[in-house]
């Protein structure tokens, strides 16, 4: 009878796993959704894509909030990283788009309302985490419903990738969440 609860354990486990890889890739993708106003607001501005005092900011907020939650915030960095990556890599990619072939009539929202969004889906995102790493580590087995989640324009299969990658080495700390 142990051996027959223990099976049905696991296999019902298995969907609530795919699932909050796909709810994390969801977050990570909605994150990711805002890079086309904070590109047009930069090009606007004339300002480069890359923020080094804003990434700063980032990565400290961030690993703050991990240790916060019960996570190592070294285990975090290369997420957070891997994300600001593949954000540059989409405001990039649109503003050579816009160079070839302008879009007339869009304009991108006001840029702070735009970073208090990201900032929340980037909580949002390490809540997630925490809520899956108590039920067990993302495994490779995840990768493909965290890809299939992940989609927006201008980003590139490496780039995806690589996010997941840096999901994999996420830990919470010794005593646990």
């Amino acid at each position: 009878m142990f051996r027959v609860l223990l099976i049905a354990c696991c296999l019902s486990s298995f969907p609530v796993l795919a699932d909050s890889a796909a709810a994390i890739g969801g977050l990570v993708n909605q994150r990711l959704s805002f890079m086309k106003d904070v590109a047009g607001y930069k090009a606007q501005q004339h300002l480069p894509i890359e923020d080094v005092t804003q990434e700063a900011k980032v990565l400290a907020v961030s690993e703050a909030e991990a240790e916060r939650l019960g996570l190592v915030s070294t285990s975090v960095r290369p997420l957070i990283v891997a994300q600001m990556d593949a954000a540059k890599a989409i405001q990039y990619r649109y503003r050579a788009d816009w160079l070839a072939t302008p879009e007339p009539g869009w304009q991108p929202r006001p840029l702070d309302s735009v970073r208090s969004q990201i900032a929340q889906l980037s909580s949002r995102i390490l809540q997630q985490l925490v809520k899956q790493l108590r039920t067990g580590p993302l495994t490779d087995a995840d990768r493909g419903d965290f890809l299939r989640t992940v989609n927006q324009v201008n980003l590139s299969d490496a780039d995806k990738q690589r996010l997941f990658d840096a999901l994999l080495v996420v830990k919470v700390g010794k005593t646990g969440c």
